[in-house]
């Protein structure tokens, strides 16, 4: 740290000049500084529109929205994500809560069971849905029995 000999501010050793007054630590002002004040402002870059990858109803864009139903409620949002994508690639479009309100409150809270990331279909897809939910379960019951 070095003090201005101008303006006597604290300055970082990584710096040059003072950035209060523009002073270097020899007392000598430098000309081309301007202080924050008196800068002109940076101009606002362009941030092109993004599109969400995440929306399997994308292409649907301008439609109805489809009559939605509750699927599935998930234990958290990574599990919620991982059930939708898996439906996705068996052809059945799904959204899953990007929230999980049990972690959003600080933890897991009795009151809250039940209130985990939901999964919604169409509701022309529910008992496709419900099928593969089904070996799901069974799939997930069967790993969790061999590990104890």
């Amino acid at each position: 740290m070095w003090r201005c000999p101008k303006c006597r501010s604290r300055i970082d050793d990584s710096f040059e000049v003072c950035w209060s007054c523009g002073t270097t630590p020899d007392g000598v002002e430098d000309p081309s500084f301007v202080t924050a004040d008196e800068a002109d402002p940076i101009a606002d870059e362009e941030v092109p529109e993004a599109t969400d990858f995440d929306d399997p109803f994308a292409d649907l864009a301008g439609t109805p929205v489809p009559d939605l139903v509750e699927c599935y409620t998930a234990g958290n949002a990574v599990e919620a994500k991982f059930i939708a994508d898996r439906l996705r690639e068996e052809g059945i479009p799904a959204i899953a809560d990007r929230i999980d309100v049990n972690m959003a409150m600080g933890g897991i809270h009795p009151q809250m069971w039940g209130c985990g990331p939901k999964i919604r279909v169409r509701r022309i897809d529910l008992s496709k849905t419900q099928a593969w939910l089904k070996g799901y379960e069974e799939h997930r019951r069967s790993k969790r029995e061999n590990l104890d």
